[in-house]
């Protein structure tokens, strides 16, 4: 059964007799209505499966890790002389800082 907001409502006599003269039938526009619904219902669901946090999470992690480490799982050496390279520049700030 549909929700009370998705209830058919009369149709006004002038509106069918509209209907009518185009040539397309209360069914034919209701199946109309309903293969569009659907369709937007669809789309809907793939969009929230899409954008969820969760997948979004895994799949941002998987990359990171996937540039950050080799396939056996061992970290870069690029990786490792950057970290290697910003600690040295951190403590030769540290170090300067404290002799003045």
């Amino acid at each position: 059964m549909l929700p009370a907001s998705r209830q058919p409502m009369p149709m006004a006599p002038e509106v069918q007799a509209e209907l009518a003269k185009r040539g397309r039938s209360i069914r034919q526009i209701e199946s109309d209505i309903q293969a569009r619904t659907d369709r937007l219902s669809a789309n809907v669901d793939e969009l929230t499966a899409r954008l969820a946090p969760s997948r979004l999470v895994k799949e941002s992690t998987a990359g990171l890790r996937a540039r950050l480490t080799t396939p056996e799982g061992s970290p870069r050496l690029e990786v490792l002389g950057a970290v290697a390279g910003a600690a040295l520049v951190v403590g030769l700030l540290l170090w300067r800082a404290r002799r003045r």
